[in-house]
Parts: structure tokens; C-alpha cells; sequence
């Protein structure tokens, strides 16, 4: 995997939000405007905006607003979910095949 799973599942999609707040903080130095003209220049509230960069979860909305002003897709910080290894746990003689119950 190679960023860090927001759910305790990794064979389910997420979305890297450390990432994510890293890349909002380092161009937000670039930046000389105060919090609340760059979130209104950006379309998202002020609240939004620091929750995003401190890593917490913003609506999907939200979070393409802040790929596009920081001029990446969304993709950048997605996470794919892990493959597990098939196994075969409905195989035991616990298992009746092909007799129906009346």
C-alpha cells in the first residue's frame, strides 16, 4: 500500500487525507493571502479548508475544489484497496451441497 488506510480495511478503497493535507499545506506557504480569501478564492468555506489541512475528511466536493486549485486530479490521493488472497472457508464438511430441505 502506499499511503496511509483511513478505514481499518484495506481491501476497501480510501482516500489518503495525511497526503492530501501535506500537499494543501506546502502550497498554501506559497500563497501570501489570509485563510478566508484563499478558501473564498477556492469555493470552500474557511472551516473546510483548515479541516483539510489538518487531515481531517471534507466532502467530495470540497476535496475536487482543493485538487483543482492545487492543479492535481483527484486520483493523487487515492488508495486502492488491497487484494486478499482467495481462500476457499466454505469448503469444510459443514456444508451441505445439493440436498434441498423440505
Amino acid at each position: 500500500m502506499s499511503g496511509l488506510q483511513n478505514s481499518r480495511n484495506p481491501s476497501l478503497a480510501d482516500y489518503d487525507l495525511r497526503k492530501f493535507a501535506s500537499a494543501l499545506r506546502s502550497k498554501r506557504v506559497l500563497d501570501s493571502r489570509g485563510l478566508r480569501a484563499l478558501a473564498d478564492d477556492i469555493g470552500v468555506s474557511l472551516s473546510d479548508l483548515s479541516r483539510a489541512m489538518g487531515g481531517q475528511m471534507v466532502s467530495v466536493g470540497k476535496v475536487i475544489a482543493l485538487c483543482r486549485w492545487l492543479d492535481v486530479p483527484v486520483e493523487r490521493f487515492y488508495l486502492q484497496p488491497e487484494k486478499l488472497e482467495e481462500t476457499n472457508c466454505f469448503t469444510s464438511c459443514n456444508v451441505k451441497h445439493g440436498e434441498a430441505r423440505p
